[in-house]
């Protein structure tokens, strides 16, 4: 399996946005005669965590997949890499001067930038 399909399982099911817009639709066209019950409500909104928690940990897992990829059993310090550039809205290059895990977010240093691993389009040999 890889990155993209992963990417794809994901944007098929509902996301968290999605759900959350359902919820509360639901809660201004309920029956003012027939209100959600306590329990009901309570039971939505762990449904509602769980989704949550769930798109955070896929996307998780779909980083750490995409960087053990690039990895391919060699060292990436040293090499030339492309990166989608977030503030530029272009593309990037550099080379790799580290890695970093920060909580749930890989990334690599590239020209003092760390760079999301979700952000690299392409590792090359630095000739």
């Amino acid at each position: 399996m890889d990155v993209s399909s992963v990417g794809s399982v994901a944007s098929s099911a509902v996301n968290k946005d999605e759900f959350l817009k359902l919820f509360v639709a639901q809660l201004k066209n309920q029956s003012p005669l027939d209100p959600l019950k306590g329990h009901e409500f309570i039971a939505q909104l762990a449904q509602f965590s769980s989704v949550e928690q769930l798109t955070n940990l896929n996307t998780s897992f779909a980083d750490e997949f995409k960087f053990q990829q690039l990895l391919g059993g060699g060292d990436l310090i040293g090499r030339k890499a492309t990166y989608v550039d977030i503030f530029s809205g272009g593309i990037g290059e550099g080379i790799i001067r580290g890695s970093k895990i920060t909580g749930d977010t890989t990334s690599v240093i590239i020209d003092n930038k760390e760079i999301p691993i979700s952000n690299i389009t392409g590792i090359f040999e630095n000739n």
